[in-house]
């Protein structure tokens, strides 16, 4: 049986889009993220909110950002072989794997990876989520049971017939989604550190000695945050955004009942 070896890299950045020197340098420039006594914001606090922000994007999108293999069971269905066969997959296909038929647990049918195929954009971001099935070359797919093809009791639909292997991912994630994503784990960073500036529920403060004093204000009140105005700004970027990459990435299904 044919085989076929996949290396799934796993960067420095621990599968992180962004790392936390990268989130400082574009989201916090000339932002010190420190405590009152120096102490600093930890990169794993920065790593867990890049980490929680990177996995709402992949829910919002229906995308998988960093390299790794998917598994899936599919039905069949035989509308999608009218001409050429395809499987529906749930995440965007870089490059399939495997495709075996099944009933309940039995295999029926596995195809050559070289009659499988996945069709991606000219900017090799937006890939879609289809598996491909034309044959090609010489080789032959296995058949060990009753194929659909042929007609399974007349079933016009299988349920969890396929299971298909696929990769999917990006080598380099596009700067939309990486802009999307920064901007969400700075929000989080931005309501902790609006706390520390005079001290968390402290919206000034003021020091007197010997008919001297110094007063300093914030924006901080119990209604709104030392960065509220960075904040709002980014919420605004994100409501524009998340539309645009919504169909972008994700698009849209049909379906008729």
């Amino acid at each position: 049986m044919p085989s076929q070896e996949f290396n799934i890299l796993v960067g420095k950045n621990e599968g992180l889009s962004i790392s936390p020197s990268e989130l400082l340098e574009l989201y916090f420039f000339g932002i010190p993220l420190k405590t009152q006594d120096g102490k600093q914001m930890s990169d794993q606090v920065l790593k867990t909110y890049i980490k929680s922000a990177q996995e709402e994007i992949e829910g919002y999108l229906n995308v998988r950002i960093t390299k790794q293999v998917i598994e899936e069971r599919r039905d069949f269905i035989r509308e999608d072989y009218r001409d050429w066969g395809f499987v529906r997959v749930n995440y965007p296909v870089v490059e399939p794997i495997s495709l075996i038929g099944f009933i309940n647990d039995v295999q029926q049918v596995t195809y050559p990876v070289e009659w499988l195929s996945a069709r991606t954009s000219n900017d090799g971001h937006s890939f879609f989520r289809n598996v491909y099935l034309v044959p090609s070359g010489t080789k032959a797919a296995q058949y060990s049971g009753i194929t659909p093809h042929v007609g399974y009791f007349g079933a016009s639909h299988i349920p969890q017939y396929w299971k298909v292997r696929y990769c999917t991912g990006y080598n380099q994630v596009p700067n939309d989604m990486l802009n999307i994503i920064g901007k969400l784990a700075a929000i989080n960073v931005f309501h902790i550190m609006g706390d520390l500036i005079l001290g968390a529920g402290i919206a000034s403060q003021s020091i007197g000695i010997d008919g001297l004093s110094q007063s300093i204000s914030t924006t901080s009140s119990a209604t709104n945050a030392g960065y509220g105005a960075r904040i709002t700004g980014y919420l605004a970027d994100l409501k524009l955004a998340m539309p645009r990459l919504k169909a972008k990435y994700d698009g849209f299904e049909m379906t008729s009942l």
